[in-house]
């Protein structure tokens, strides 16, 4: 007779990309967002683990200290006040805990403080200099398990985390010289050998990237290479892109199965942002030759259920930082005599885009005059940060008339940025203005989205300083991602600079975002021989300073790009169902109201 086969259950629940949603309190606009927050989610999670068919862990897959103003205000040196997330992580007794690239936003010191806090182990795999003190590579958790045979054995675990190699440019001003990060499949082999040798059974790595259709080891969203190159992963949790998998929708190569929830034969799963969604894969492990290996899977994400009230022990813990940010957001900066929004920052350039492109241009005019870069033309590259997309229909910057206070500040710089700037040619600023223009969608019919999907808003850079006309409907030249896909298309119709064409060898001064001048967004033109121009003057501040000085009561702000003249197609915008009372705005393209999208976004046909 042959012998019994024996099994038995892991099951793996998973967060990630929380941005501090702690609560659902959207602290920019004074309301809760049904569905979103860690005081909601906790249920989805006690109700995975009481229906759990056996050994059950709770792992987050990092990014969780940056994303709102309450992380900010928690941040803040000597602000006083009880950071929530380490109490939130304890109460909820997770089992380990993966480290993002905006968990350096705030520079070691911080992190560090944070990590001391914590029960779990803390974890990043990608260092290959200098330290984050208390985090490790792996850890191996022990476990017994219930087995089939009504037995309990040992399994010992091992879990792992990587993240963007890029994260180290990112936040040059708080990492330089400090710490260094390796390529996401370097630094995956390495540590599930360890953690192999180690003795671990199960290997789960925690991996702070996204799927992509072309494979790119060294590049930020380095997963579906990982899964092709690495091997001695059972299961692999998802993030950064702030997407969901497995997903109708999704990103990845041929060898992405969303219907078997695999990447490369891998179980994965990736559950959003925002607590959104809680990531469940079910691991069947089988007891072979007096060793445990998983034999089979099943993925879900399950969405909270947004009946249930906020988790009461979850709203006491983050009750002093909301408190204090509910505050500090109050405060007023200055009066203005006009409102302004982003609704429509996909058909032009808005009077927010505006202000923080003056912001950062003075900035950096301050910082160079008496320099041989004074002579230099300066621009400034600024993206739009808030425009629906991924976020939801919520998501748009709203600056009504009169007092402007801090949170409309916070709307307007969500990212803690330096202002920085590149000595550019025209010839880059060509290939700048055309990568920025993936955000249009790849292909166009009568009354398809203008916006492509994959290309989100912080990558659409409108150049303060030039005049650009753009024709959406021509063949891309680079992908959402950054890269080149085809050197001979055009949607850059014009550039010009006072009313000249730009010349390949004209040359400016480029002021943006420590963001985009460390590379964030495959911009071309930024190469190690670049000159960078890096200050420490921080972006919300010199916003400020812009409102200080009157931008925000000036009048109406002309779109710096348009799109070519005549183009006589229409094609559908989706935006804020707050939109519709400014419709006035756009009346020149005719827009069209057509009713709600699923996910709540008005949609708007307009004719270009």
């Amino acid at each position: 007779m042959g012998s019994t086969k024996i099994h038995a259950d892991l099951r793996i629940l998973a967060t990630s990309d929380i941005h501090m949603h702690v609560t659902g309190w959207d602290a920019l606009r004074n309301t809760v967002t049904a569905g979103r927050g860690m005081d909601v989610l906790t249920h989805s999670i006690a109700a995975a683990r009481r229906a759990a068919p056996g050994t059950c862990l709770l792992l987050d897959n990092g990014d969780t200290l940056q994303g709102t103003p309450m992380g900010d205000i928690c941040a803040r040196p000597r602000s006083g006040v009880p950071h929530p997330w380490p109490g939130v992580a304890n109460a909820l007794d997770y089992d380990a805990l993966g480290l993002g690239n905006h968990d350096f936003d705030f520079g070691l010191p911080f992190l560090e403080r944070i990590i001391g806090q914590l029960d779990a182990p803390v974890l990043c795999a990608s260092l290959i200099k200098g330290t984050v003190h208390g985090a490790q590579s792996g850890v191996i958790l022990n476990r017994q398990v219930a087995c089939s045979d009504g037995q309990s054995r040992p399994l010992a675990i091992g879990i792992t985390s990587v993240l963007p190699p890029q994260t180290a440019i990112w936040n040059h001003r708080h990492l330089i010289g400090r710490v260094a990060f390796d390529d996401g499949v370097s630094a995956a082999q390495r540590a599930v050998r360890l953690l192999r040798r180690d003795g671990a059974d199960i290997v789960i790595m925690l991996c702070h990237s996204g799927l992509v259709a072309v494979p790119d080891p060294e590049g930020e969203n380095f997963a579906t290479a990982m899964a092709a190159r690495v091997r001695g992963i059972d299961a692999m949790i998802l993030g950064h892109t702030h997407k969901m998998f497995p997903a109708p929708d999704h990103d990845g190569d041929d060898r992405t199965d969303p219907d078997k929830s695999t990447v490369h034969g891998i179980p994965a799963v990736m559950p959003g942002f925002a607590a959104q969604t809680l990531g469940v894969i079910d691991l069947g492990l089988r007891w072979e030759k007096d060793k445990w290996r998983a034999a089979s899977h099943v993925t879900a994400l399950h969405n909270p259920d947004i009946r249930h009230l906020p988790d009461r022990s979850v709203t006491a813990i983050a009750a002093p930082a909301v408190s204090a940010t509910r505050a500090a957001l109050d405060a007023p900066i200055i009066k203005v005599d006009r409102g302004f929004h982003s609704y429509f920052d996909m058909l032009q350039s808005g009077t927010a885009n505006a202000l923080v492109a003056g912001a950062m241009r003075n900035a950096i005019a301050d910082k160079v005059v008496d320099t041989s870069l004074s002579a230099l033309p300066l621009l400034s590259a600024v993206a739009p940060m808030a425009v629906g997309g991924l976020s939801g229909p919520d998501h748009y910057v709203n600056v009504p008339e009169g007092v402007i206070r801090e949170r409309h500040v916070a709307m307007m710089v969500p990212y803690p940025n330096a202002v920085w700037a590149a000595v550019m040619t025209g010839a880059e600023l060509q290939e700048w203005a055309e990568r920025a223009a993936a955000y249009f969608a790849p292909d166009h019919t009568p009354d398809t989205l203008l916006v492509n999907a994959l290309a989100p808003s912080f990558n659409f850079d409108s150049l303060h300083g030039l005049d650009t006309v753009i024709d959406p409907f021509q063949p891309a030249r680079y992908d959402a991602a950054g890269r080149c896909i085809d050197p001979d298309a055009q949607r850059i119709v014009s550039l010009s600079y006072d009313g000249i064409a730009l010349e390949p060898t004209h040359t400016f001064l480029v002021a943006m975002t420590s963001y985009r001048g460390a590379g964030g967004g495959v911009f071309p033109g930024l190469t190690h021989d670049t000159n960078i121009v890096r200050t420490d003057i921080d972006l919300a501040q010199a916003v400020r300073a812009e409102l200080a000085n009157g931008a925000g009561s000036n009048g109406p702000d002309g779109s710096v790009w348009r799109f070519a003249p005549d183009l006589g197609q229409t094609v559908v915008i989706q935006t804020s169902p707050d939109a519709e009372a400014h419709l006035d705005d756009i009346a020149p393209l005719a827009p069209e109201p057509i009713g709600l999208s699923d996910k709540g976004f008005l949609n708007v046909r307009v004719t270009l």
